[in-house]
């Protein structure tokens, strides 16, 4: 019981507050921890955000420049690819009619060869069916929003289930309201629009007239990509102190720039992808060491450490000065034990020699020797009677108490307690009832079983003296055996009926109202009651005195 209580006990003042400190600890740790990533994460959002508006800005600026390189009179898909075939980017030139219609070529003047996979007939034709329904839109001159992106896709490209997917190619129409110079373009003044075709690292500049005519031209994708690097970072802002890398959706690396300080050089922490029409390309930043420093945990683990720190030394403390307690209770039960111990030797021979005395006197005829035996024969018992408890209580408090049940006829064994008390009942003036209806036999230790019974008798002595009254019955069915013995005294009060049984708990502790004892004899009584499988209850219902019932198994 005692080691089950320290369990307990431990867990209570020691285990639950370590694990509520240790989960404080790791809860702030990580809370830190993800408002310093959230933190990073914004401002590298942000940095992100500025270098991909700057590339779509060139980009915007790019397409005005080729929108307007031959002049405000370019008035024909013809005259403005043989134009732009001058341009020190541009690789080649197309200039069509129509979907039908002959395709003209004019070589550039960049030496740029596309892949074998390039047809440029396909490149024109798709580019024109897709845009020759841009007339056709629910606004024929789309205007940007204040927040609306300078270029809009106007084709998705398809995906094949059955064949490898082709390279994508997709088209982006120049959105009408963006302005370079806080102006209008041009471009914008007349019936024409234009965009890019983006494929796999290869632009393609398309411009339609109002009379359908198409004119596209094919960029020199190694000058183009050095136009819109070479101006990274942003004019007027320093290099940051990360990498920022750029590369295409498929990990390809293009560029990157930053001063690359210690710690850059793992993997990215932040990831865009670059606005259309660049949504082939993908930037990613990893911060350097100084930009973000780890949190700050020193007041949050010098918090929960002190915390654990205090918890151990107050565990530490009340355990030590438990044990010390416990160790001086051990001590006090221990001398108590071996004093009884060696009162039990002195006790025997008295008992033992005033039976010889009595017999004596009785052959002589001496009744006042009689009476006077009688008298420390019963005081004998009543004191080895509350030895045997001391005793057993000691053997308790260790986990050693113990029974040796063996067959016997408890009506007889009753029987034998009841005419043991019955003089000394009756010389106090008690009426002695005796009803045994019990089992043939019974498995029972014989010795726990007197001293239970030994100790309801001497109950009803010292607190039912006023009833006058004792009666003792047994009974028994098919799985339980009851022993009752009851009284017309005071009672027992409601709430008592169960710390009754507690250790040193009385009815009355009082010394001037004659009531002698220890206090352990019912917290005994149960125990025994108990190491039998059985139970020693007090009954609520019976409204007289007082009624305590032993309830044994009749089976063994």
């Amino acid at each position: 019981m005692f080691q089950r209580r320290s369990t307990i006990l431990f867990i209570i003042l020691v285990i639950l507050p370590l694990a509520l400190l240790a989960w404080l600890g790791t809860y702030l740790i990580r809370d830190a921890g993800k408002r310093t990533d959230a933190s990073m994460q914004a401002v590298l959002a942000e940095r992100l955000s500025a270098a991909d508006h700057h590339l779509l800005h060139d980009m915007r600026q790019l397409t005005d420049r080729l929108d307007n390189w031959g002049g405000q009179n370019t008035s024909s898909a013809h005259l403005m690819a043989q134009q732009l075939a001058a341009h020190p980017w541009i690789a080649r030139t197309w200039a069509t009619a129509g979907a039908a219609a002959p395709l003209e070529a004019f070589e550039g003047k960049s030496p740029f060869q596309p892949g074998g996979s390039f047809k440029a007939e396909e490149r024109v034709r798709a580019i024109h069916e897709v845009t020759q329904n841009t007339g056709g839109m629910s606004q024929p001159v789309p205007l940007l929003d204040d927040d609306g992106p300078p270029f809009q896709r106007i084709n998705t490209p398809a995906v094949s289930f059955i064949q490898p997917p082709a390279p994508e190619w997709i088209t982006y129409l120049k959105m009408r309201g963006y302005h370079i110079d806080d102006r209008p373009a041009p471009s914008e003044t007349g019936g024409t629009w234009s965009g890019w075709h983006v494929g796999d690292s290869m632009f393609i500049h398309w411009r339609r007239f109002a009379d359908g005519s198409l004119s596209c031209a094919l960029l020199n994708p190694q000058l183009l990509m050095k136009f819109l690097f070479q101006r990274l970072p942003q004019p007027g802002l320093a290099a940051p102190p990360g990498r920022m890398m750029l590369t295409t959706v498929k990990g390809i690396p293009l560029h990157q720039w930053g001063k690359i300080l210690h710690g850059s050089e793992g993997p990215p922490a932040a990831h865009r992808a670059c606005s259309e029409p660049l949504s082939q390309w993908e930037m990613s930043y990893t911060p350097a060491d100084e930009e973000f420093p780890k949190p700050y945990l020193f007041p949050i683990l010098l918090g929960v450490s002190s915390g654990i720190l205090l918890v151990l030394v107050v565990g530490w403390l009340y355990f030590h000065e438990s044990a010390r307690e416990i160790r001086v209770a051990q001590q006090r039960v221990t001398f108590v034990n071996q004093i009884s111990h060696e009162l039990k030797t002195p006790l025997t021979n008295i008992r033992l020699y005033a039976e010889m005395a009595a017999h004596r006197a009785e052959s002589t005829g001496d009744s006042i020797a009689r009476r006077q035996l009688g008298v420390v024969e019963a005081e004998t018992a009543r004191l080895d009677r509350l030895i045997q408890n001391v005793l057993n209580y000691a053997r308790q408090q260790r986990d050693k108490l113990s029974i040796q049940p063996k067959p016997l006829a408890l009506d007889e064994h009753v029987s034998r307690v009841v005419e043991f008390w019955r003089p000394l009942l009756e010389n106090k003036g008690f009426e002695i009832v005796a009803t045994l209806n019990g089992p043939a036999s019974i498995n029972a230790d014989p010795d726990a079983l007197e001293q239970i019974l030994g100790n309801l008798i001497s109950n009803v002595d010292k607190y039912g003296n006023s009833g006058k009254w004792i009666a003792i019955h047994t009974e028994h069915d098919e799985r339980h055996t009851r022993v009752i013995v009851e009284d017309r005294g005071p009672g027992i009060p409601a709430g008592k009926r169960r710390t009754v049984f507690e250790p040193f708990e009385r009815l009355r502790s009082d010394l001037s109202e004659g009531v002698s004892g220890t206090g352990i004899g019912l917290t005994i009584s149960r125990e025994l009651a108990q190491l039998h499988h059985g139970s020693l209850t007090v009954c609520p219902s019976y409204s007289d005195g007082a009624r305590f019932i032993l309830t044994l198994p009749t089976l063994p």
